[in-house]
Formats: C-alpha cells, structure tokens, sequence
C-alpha cells in the first residue's frame, strides 16, 4: 500500500482545519461591565452584552446577593451620574440574581455612548436604583 505524500497530507490537513472553522462560525463579540453599587443597596454584579449578530445584543445580567427579590433592569439613556428616568431598551427583571434578554439594538450602538445599564430596587419602589453601569466606547 502506498502511503500518501507530504503534500497531500497537508493538502488534507489544510482542507480539514477550513470545513472545522466555517462549523463553528464567527465568534461573537461580548463585553462586560460592571455594576456599581446605589443607594447603599449592596447590590453588586456584572453584565455580559453580546452581539448575537443583525443588529440583535444578549444582555446578560447577574447580581449579588442573588436572594434578592425580582428587580427590574432597563439600558437607560444617560449615565448612572445623570439617568434619564425613561427606559429606552427594557430587560428582563433579575429574578434570584439573573436575568437574560436578548434586545434589537446593535452592540456598536449600545457602546456609542450615553445609555446606562441600571437595576431598580422593586416593580414597587423603581425610583430606587440598587446598581449600574455605563455602557462607554
């Protein structure tokens, strides 16, 4: 039996790493931000936006403490120093310290500037914000 030559190895090498990569796709971008503590509210935490791809963003959010009743999250325009007390996208409420949306807005457009990730205290008491975070460039 013949064995095949170097080239044709690498031929088949090459064209496997190709078929491997367009398997698995593009990856998508993600960022973190943190989450700063209001009103002495104790409430820390991150969120991960990611760009799901045709102007869609995952935003995930996770807060401590987790036993913390269900709190509404909304991307604000503004920053945390200066809210605009409308929401421009709402998220889904963080429910026993998690919560995942997924918005029809761009990641670019998220972190152009002006907009605010924020957690309000209760459906009751939204004028409190428990924490927050600038979504900067």
């Amino acid at each position: 039996m013949r064995r095949p030559s170097r080239t044709a190895v690498i031929l088949i090498w090459t064209g496997l790493a190709l078929v491997l990569s367009a398997c698995t796709g593009p990856q998508a971008a993600s960022r973190t931000v943190e989450l700063a503590t209001l009103n002495d509210s104790g409430v820390t935490g991150s969120a991960v936006l990611t760009d799901l791809g045709d102007g869609t963003t995952r935003v995930e959010v996770d807060v401590d403490p987790a036993g913390h009743p269900n709190m509404p999250a909304h991307i604000h325009p503004g920053t945390c120093d200066n809210l605009v007390p409308q929401p421009l996208y709402p998220l889904q409420n963080v429910v026993d310290g998690h919560s995942d949306t997924e918005i029809q807005v761009s990641h670019d457009e998220l972190f152009a500037g002006g907009l605010a990730l924020n957690i309000h205290n209760s459906n009751d008491d939204l004028a409190t914000y428990t924490a927050c975070a600038d979504l900067n460039p």
